[in-house]
């Protein structure tokens, strides 16, 4: 690179001294006039008339970084046409005879090199600063640069320029600023030499150009200038004006876009771009450049809605061709109506309407859609073709509702599954009743349970007897709900029916026998028979015979008097309404025997009573004794013959009757025999 760098230095150098442009060289050149330097510049005020310079390599930290700047400054010089250039190779070929080295040769020793070279005078300098420095978090690049011309008939400094920068943005490269500085250098010795600082207006600017078809915006281009400075970028709506400035950038920048609410679509512009130096001063304009901004986009093609699922509708389309393209819009009418509403934006080519709970689409309804496209700047389409589409129709009516009736206080319920993929469970109400309202009993989620039982388990909570009324329907996750089914009624399993028919048996030695009429529920498993006293103090519960229908309560006193009742049982352990009470009580003792006499006759004695009643089994004779009774014997007939008492004594007898029951009589009154 380097070699490449010193061969198109020579040429130019080459080129300067074969034509002698020295002696014609342009007073006022605005690359340099109208750049503000703040280069410290001296030069002599009757300076030798000097034309064939050289320059040598400059001092620096190395010998690339010298080398480098001084073409840099050789570019320049040859740019104010004012002297003509020793040619590199020539001058390298005599410091090599003169076993001189290129770069660092001292004062002198360039004065005697720019000699032997025929030169008039010699530039040197010294590259003083040449790297980066840190400022508010940012690294800066900083170059420092001092030259000066050396008259090589005496040795005298004819003039001397130096400047010491950092560049004004952090990412300017060290290259590029090193290019600033030596040209804000040249260009303040430019100015001091030919006194012209600023007067002269910048050129033209060169290679303007515009972009085609921008999305409400115009990107205005142009070739970037040799030295810095500022261009305003003007427009009108027509060629040939009235131009007006849209904006002002630095021209190193290359670019200017024009964007913005002021720019319409599909709309022509002119531009052109103005240079404006740093006194305030003005070029000419450039040539004008035509453009036109991008039309609208086109509206979104083949609009395909579908019905995926209830309450749901699906949009996809073709995107347009056109360019920026970011979002689309869609809307909805109901089919033969007018309005349209907007029910969403879409970043992509589908769309999703509905199919939530509380989404505002209706079941078994037309509706129509059409879709608008949007790009990056707010254009908006047309409206693409309408596509019209019909939502799915509510869940069907549950088919195969039944109940199963006769249950203890429950009634199963059952039905077919729904054949709809989106059903997700099934609504119950019950009446209670065969004229009462409907109310909701439950919610079953899960479209594949198909059953239900009502009570809450077997042998549940419902009332006993009692007519229930059921109807069901489908519902979706949207809210959508199916017809109410046919209505499927029980009747609950009634209570056990209170016995009938209890009665009891009497004249049964201790015990009162109980029955009653058999209940004709086939559930019916038991009776429970109660007994209590006459005076309802004392009540106590009586095995029951269920096969036969009868119970017996022993234990009784004889003629005690007694209530009974019966309740019928089931094997739900349901318990039926008490029967009414009945009366019984124990066969009572029969009555005593009565005139009881007694006559003596010799060493016997004979006694005859009265029985108390026919069909007595026997009579029985006791002998009074101090406490207590003595039995004596027992006859079949009212007379007995017992010894009579030794004389001066007496006895006492008495007689019992027992009947065929083998119930004793109380004793009969007493009889004395002897005295």
């Amino acid at each position: 690179m380097k070699t490449w760098m010193w061969s198109c230095l020579a040429a130019c150098a080459g080129a300067v001294l074969v034509s002698g442009c020295a002696s014609s060289a342009r007073i006022g050149d605005p690359y340099f006039a109208n750049v503000d330097s703040k280069a410290n510049v001296y030069a002599r005020q009757a300076q030798a008339r000097v034309l064939k310079i050289a320059v040598m390599p400059f001092k620096a930290s190395t010998e690339l970084i010298g080398s480098s700047v001084s073409d840099m400054v050789v570019t320049e010089l040859l740019r104010t046409q004012k002297y003509a250039l020793v040619e590199r190779g020539q001058m390298s070929k005599v410091l090599s005879e003169a076993e001189l080295a290129m770069a660092g040769v001292s004062e002198s020793k360039a004065v005697e090199a720019a000699k032997m070279l025929g030169a008039e005078a010699v530039v040197i300098g010294t590259v003083d600063e040449y790297g980066t420095q840190a400022k508010g978090g940012d690294t800066y690049a900083v170059v420092g640069l001092s030259i000066r011309l050396i008259d090589c008939t005496n040795a005298k400094i004819i003039w001397s320029a130096d400047l010491a920068k950092m560049a004004e943005d952090d990412d300017i490269p060290l290259a590029t600023h090193a290019r600033q500085v030596v040209h804000e250098l040249v260009s303040g010795l430019y100015q001091n030499l030919t006194g012209q600082s600023g007067s002269l207006p910048p050129s033209a600017p060169a290679g303007v150009n515009v972009s085609e078809m921008g999305l409400r915006e115009a990107v205005v281009q142009w070739e970037k200038p040799a030295f810095p400075a500022r261009y305003r970028v003007e427009r009108a709506p027509t060629q040939q004006g009235p131009f007006v400035a849209v904006g002002e950038v630095a021209a190193m920048d290359g670019m200017f876009v024009d964007s913005g609410p002021s720019l319409k679509d599909a709309a022509v512009y002119y531009y052109r771009v103005v240079g404006i130096a740093r006194n305030g001063t003005a070029s000419e304009p450039s040539a004008v450049v035509e453009t036109m901004t991008a039309p609208p986009p086109d509206p979104p093609g083949k609009v395909v809605a579908s019905a995926p699922s209830s309450r749901c509708v699906s949009l996809k389309w073709s995107p347009p061709r056109s360019d920026g393209v970011v979002k689309y819009t869609v809307e909805r009418a109901v089919a033969g109506e007018k309005s349209w509403k907007q029910v969403g934006t879409s970043a992509t080519t589908v769309f999703r309407d509905g199919g939530e709970k509380g989404c505002d689409l209706s079941d078994s309804t037309k509706y129509r859609y059409r879709v608008f496209a949007e790009n990056r700047v707010g254009a908006v389409s047309a409206a693409s073709k309408e596509s019209e589409v019909a939502t799915l129709p509510p869940p069907a009516k549950v088919a195969e509702f039944s109940a199963v009736t006769d249950e203890v206080r429950c009634a199963p319920l059952s039905w077919r599954e729904s054949p709809e993929a989106d059903v997700s469970g099934y609504e119950i109400e019950r009446a209670e009743g065969k004229d009462a309202e409907f109310e909701r009993l439950a919610v079953v989620q899960g479209k594949a349970t198909v059953v239900f039982e009502d009570g809450e388990r077997k042998e549940g909570n419902l009332r006993d007897g009692v007519v229930y009324r059921y109807r069901i329907r489908a519902f979706n996750p949207v809210g959508g709900q199916g017809e109410w089914s046919s209505v499927a009624s029980v009747v609950t399993k009634p209570m056990p029916k209170t016995p009938t028919g209890v009665k009891t048996t009497i004249d049964v030695a201790g015990k009162v026998g109980v029955s009653w009429v058999k209940n004709a529920e086939e559930f019916v498993t038991g009776y429970t028979v109660e007994s209590r006293s006459d005076g309802g103090w004392f009540s106590r519960t009586v095995a029951a015979n269920v096969s036969e229908c009868a119970a017996e309560e022993t234990g009784l006193d004889a003629g005690e008097n007694r209530l009974y009742r019966v309740r019928a049982e089931d094997r739900y352990g349901r318990s039926s309404e008490w029967s009414e009470e009945v009366a019984g009580a124990a066969r009572p003792l029969p009555p005593p025997p009565t005139g009881l006499k007694a006559v003596q006759d010799g060493g016997m004695c004979r006694l005859s009573f009265v029985p108390p009643r026919d069909g007595m089994s026997e009579f029985r004779i006791y002998r009074k004794k101090l406490f207590g009774s003595e039995f004596v014997k027992s006859s079949k007939a009212p007379e007995a013959t017992v010894e009579a008492p030794p004389a001066g004594e007496s006895a006492e007898y008495v007689v019992t009757a027992v009947d065929e029951c083998g119930l004793e009589s109380e004793q009969s009154e007493k009889v004395t025999i002897g005295g």
